[in-house]
């Protein structure tokens, strides 16, 4: 009877394996090209709520902290892909990590002189182009 089941467990322990490298094989790299352009518009959503959080503000800030959890929480994405967000973000000096691990700065008042010199359209159209 325990050989019975020894022997069950080792063919659901294959299959599981088998599924879980089908699922790491298919989504490999064929979808890279659709992550960056997710990447890039989730991107424009971050400015765009550093900039409401700018209009809301009485002080009239023009550097938003903006905390990689709340941002995940609110766009209903993970902690990584906003990160990488971020970092893409970092590419075109409009954010940039600040010294605690989970918190970022949006320069938003940059964010027009950008626009004007034409980055923050090539930002938003296609970075990895």
């Amino acid at each position: 009877m325990e050989l019975h089941w020894i022997m069950r467990l080792r063919r659901i322990r294959d299959v599981v394996g088998h599924l879980a490298s089908d699922l790491a094989l298919s989504g490999s790299g064929l979808n890279t090209k659709v992550r960056e352009q997710d990447l890039e518009q989730l991107a424009h959503a971050v400015l765009e709520y550093g900039k409401m959080q700018c209009e809301l503000s009485p002080h009239g800030i023009t550097v938003v902290l903006v905390d990689v959890t709340e941002v995940a929480f609110r766009f209903r994405e993970t902690k990584r892909v906003i990160t990488r967000t971020l970092k893409l973000l970092e590419t075109h000096d409009l954010a940039e990590p600040t010294e605690l691990p989970l918190l970022w700065r949006l320069y938003v008042a940059d964010l027009d002189q950008h626009a004007r010199g034409g980055d923050a359209a090539r930002l938003i159209r296609g970075h990895a182009q």
